[in-house]
């Protein structure tokens, strides 16, 4: 399983296996990379079955070129559909391709070819929805939690600004709407 995360993360580093496998093993090997793994193929399918394609046959090449038409087209409502894929990165025909929407529309507005696409705010949210995972979860600790996804590389400077803002938007989304400021 950490073989696929580590693939579309881009890390190159026996680091990394060792230490999804000590997350792991501080959640009482509960499976939170499987999961995590199993939800990005379930998002990856519901976007595919969106758009009208076959999950099963639908070659790399074609979704890619299906998502860039569908953010192009006006009145698609793909944006709803992605702005809940936002780690979702699904690797076909040995390409990974990303369903995180600025991705998507930054592949579009620069008409980015199929084998130069652009998912790097991809690889970031899955990076902080890793992480996240992690330190939610009721067995782990938090610090320990921070020392492990620092010494894998997933807790990087560069993503500070956005997993910030992703924890503040789970912040307003939890009060109650009238106390919401407008």
């Amino acid at each position: 399983m950490t073989h696929y995360l580590q693939s579309v993360l881009g890390v190159d580093s026996s680091l990394f296996s060792k230490g999804i496998a000590d997350l792991e093993k501080s959640t009482g090997n509960s499976g939170v990379d499987t999961r995590i793994i199993a939800d990005i193929l379930e998002e990856s399918h519901k976007v595919m079955r969106f758009l009208g394609l076959d999950t099963t046959d639908t070659t790399g090449h074609e979704l890619y070129y299906s998502l860039m038409a569908a953010v192009n087209r006006s009145g698609s409502e793909i944006e709803t559909v992605l702005t809940e894929t936002d780690y979702a990165l699904f690797v076909k025909d040995g390409q990974i391709i990303s369903f995180n929407l600025i991705d998507v529309i930054e592949n579009a507005h620069h008409e980015m070819p199929y084998k130069k696409q652009i998912i790097s705010h991809g690889q970031r949210s899955l990076r902080g929805e890793i992480i996240g995972r992690y330190i939610d979860h009721k067995s782990t600790h938090n610090a320990s939690t921070i020392d492990l996804v620092s010494s894998i590389g997933l807790l990087q400077e560069s993503d500070a600004w956005y997993n910030n803002a992703k924890a503040y938007r789970k912040d307003i989304d939890k009060k109650p709407k009238e106390s919401v400021v407008k």
